[in-house]
C-alpha cells in the first residue's frame, strides 16, 4: 500500500481525521496528532525533571561558562535555603509560643510577613507566570519550522546541536516595534526563544546572518546553561532582588550566553554588538575596533556605577571581551588592555578642554579625508556592505589636542605633535607620541574561530579603588 508524505498510510490518515473514529493502534510510523499514547522516537534522551537540556558533558559546560557564575548560583541557592528555613522556624516558634501562652498575640514585622508569603507562594507564581508567557508566543508569535521562516529555523536546529540539546527549543519571532531583543525562557520541560522581529531582519543577506546566527547561539545558550529553568528562577529570585549582586549575576548569565554564541558563530560577534549599540539599519556603519575601544578609556564613578546597575554588560565592555578572548569579561572594572590599533579622538573622559575645538577637528578630517563612496549613514538598501572596520580607511595618528594615550606619552620622531611636521609641541617640555603611522592601506582582518589576537598594550588609568576584575568571562539577546 502506497504511503503519504506524512508517513501514514491513506486509510490510517483517513481514520485520523474523521471525529469520532478510534486512532489507529500502530504508532511506529511516528507522530499522530491529539495522540497522548505515543513514545518519543529520538535516539537522545528525553528532558528530565531534573537535569540540565544540555548533553554536553557538566566540565565542559562549566568551561563555558564565565567563572563568577558558578560561586553567585551558589550564593544565590545558600540565600534562599536560609530565607525558608528562617521562615519556618519563625513560624514554628511563634506556633509554639501561642500554645504556651495562650493570652500571647502574635504582630510580626512587615519584612517577616512579606517574605513567608512570598516564600511560600513563589513557586506558583513562577509556574503561572511562565506557563502564561509561553502561551502568549504560542497565539501570538510566528513560530519558526522547516516551512515558516526555514533560513532561521535551520540556524536554532545547528545552534541547538553545537549545544547538545536533548529537544530543539521552540522557536518565535513577535513584532518588535522598533525594539531590538531577544529571549529565553521554558515551561516543564519545554524550552523556547522569542526573537523581536527588528532584531531577527538582520538575518537578511543586505545586513549581516552571522550576527543573527550568533544571537540565536546566545539564546540557545541560556538554554544549554541551565539559564532559564524553573527551579534556576526559584532559587535564584531572592538573589536577584539584593542590589548590585542580583544584577551581577545577570552579567555573568550574559557573558556565558555570549560564549556559547561564540563558539556557535565567532565571525557573527563583531556585528551583533554593532547592532545591539546602534541598531539594525547602522550596524554595518559601526567600526567594531573603536567600539571595543572605548572600554578601556571611557573610565569614571558614573560610569562605574552604571555599570554596576545593569542586567546586562555595557555593550562597550562585551565588544571587548567578544574581541579578546584570552579572559572573561568584566563585572565590576573596566578592561584596561587595547590591541594597538589607531584611536582618532580624544576619549570623553578627558577633561574637556583636552577636546579639539572646530579648527583643529577641521584640520584633522582634511588631513584624512574620508573615499567618496564609503558613507556611514546606513540604509534600507538590498547590497550587502561590510562592516565599517574592514573598509574604513587607517589614519596615521590621533588628532592631537595635548592628550595622548598613556603608553604613547614619551617623545617619538614622526608623530603627529612632532615640531617636524610642522605642528606646535605641547607648553612646557617633550612633545607627547600619538600613534604611530600605519598604511591607509592596512584594514583589520575577519575574527576566525581562534578570536583575533587582542593582547597589545593600550593601558587605561585603573579606576578608584580596584584595577581587578571579577575573576574573570546574560545572550543573546
Amino acid at each position: 500500500m502506497s504511503e503519504t508524505p506524512y508517513g501514514i498510510e491513506p486509510t490510517q490518515q483517513q481514520a485520523a481525521q474523521q471525529p469520532g473514529t478510534p486512532l489507529p493502534d500502530d504508532l511506529s510510523r511516528g507522530w499522530l496528532p491529539e495522540d497522548t499514547r505515543q513514545r518519543p522516537l529520538s535516539p537522545l534522551p528525553a528532558p528530565k525533571l531534573f537535569g540540565f537540556q544540555s548533553l554536553l558533558p557538566f566540565k565542559f559546560l562549566n568551561a563555558i561558562r564565565h567563572p563568577a557564575e558558578v560561586p553567585l548560583v551558589a550564593m544565590a541557592y545558600a540565600l534562599t535555603f536560609m530565607v525558608y528555613i528562617g521562615g519556618a522556624v519563625f513560624l514554628v516558634v511563634q506556633l509554639t509560643r501561642f500554645i504556651v501562652e495562650p493570652d500571647f498575640f502574635w504582630t510580626p514585622s512587615n519584612l517577616v510577613v512579606q517574605l513567608i508569603v512570598i516564600a511560600l507562594y513563589l513557586p506558583i507564581i513562577a509556574f503561572f507566570v511562565r506557563a502564561m508567557n509561553y502561551a502568549q508566543m504560542r497565539i501570538q508569535g510566528v513560530r519558526m519550522s522547516p516551512t515558516q521562516f526555514p533560513e532561521g529555523y535551520h540556524m536554532v536546529v545547528e545552534a541547538a546541536h553545537a549545544a547538545g540539546l536533548r529537544r530543539v527549543p521552540d522557536a518565535y519571532v513577535v513584532a518588535g516595534n522598533g525594539t531590538i531583543n531577544a529571549f529565553a525562557s521554558g515551561h516543564g520541560h519545554r524550552r523556547f526563544i522569542v526573537i523581536y522581529s527588528d532584531l531577527f531582519e538582520i538575518g537578511g543577506k543586505a545586513r549581516n546572518p552571522e550576527a543573527l546566527r550568533f544571537i540565536i547561539g546566545h539564546e540557545v545558550g541560556h538554554v544549554a546553561a541551565g539559564h532559564v529553568s524553573y527551579f534556576r528562577l526559584i532559587f535564584t529570585s531572592f538573589f536577584t532582588q539584593v542590589p548590585f549582586l542580583g544584577t551581577l549575576l545577570s552579567r555573568t548569565q550574559e557573558y556565558t550566553a555570549d560564549n556559547f554564541g561564540y563558539r556557535f558563530c565567532p565571525e557573527g560577534a563583531e556585528t551583533t554588538t554593532s547592532v545591539l549599540a546602534a541598531g539594525k539599519y547602522l550596524m554595518n556603519d559601526v567600526n567594531f575596533h573603536e567600539l571595543a575601544n572605548r572600554a578601556v578609556y571611557e573610565r569614571g564613578f558614573f560610569t562605574w556605577l552604571a555599570n554596576l546597575n545593569t542586567t546586562h554588560p555595557p555593550v562597550t565592555w562585551r565588544a571587548h571581551a567578544l574581541r579578546d578572548r584570552t579572559e572573561p569579561g568584566r563585572l565590576v572594572w573596566r578592561p584596561k588592555n587595547n590591541p594597538v590599533y589607531p584611536l582618532s579622538a580624544v576619549p570623553a573622559a578627558e577633561p574637556a578642554a583636552a577636546w579639539p575645538d572646530p579648527l583643529q577637528a577641521s584640520d584633522f578630517m582634511l588631513t584624512y579625508p574620508e573615499r567618496e563612496d564609503n558613507q556611514h549613514w546606513g540604509s534600507v538598501q538590498t547590497v550587502y556592505r561590510e562592516p565599517a572596520q574592514y573598509r574604513d580607511r587607517t589614519v596615521g595618528d590621533m588628532l592631537y589636542t595635548g592628550w595622548v594615550p598613556p603608553q604613547f606619552r614619551g617623545y617619538m620622531p614622526g608623530s603627529f605633535g612632532d615640531p617636524a611636521r610642522g605642528a606646535a609641541a605641547p607648553a612646557g617640555g617633550s612633545t607627547p607620541q600619538a600613534h604611530p603611522e600605519t598604511p591607509s592601506s592596512d584594514t583589520p582582518q575577519r575574527p576566525t574561530s581562534e578570536g583575533p589576537d587582542a593582547t597589545g598594550g593600550s593601558n587605561g588609568s585603573d579606576d578608584p579603588g580596584s584595577s581587578a576584575g571579577a575573576s574573570d568571562p546574560q545572550n543573546p539577546a
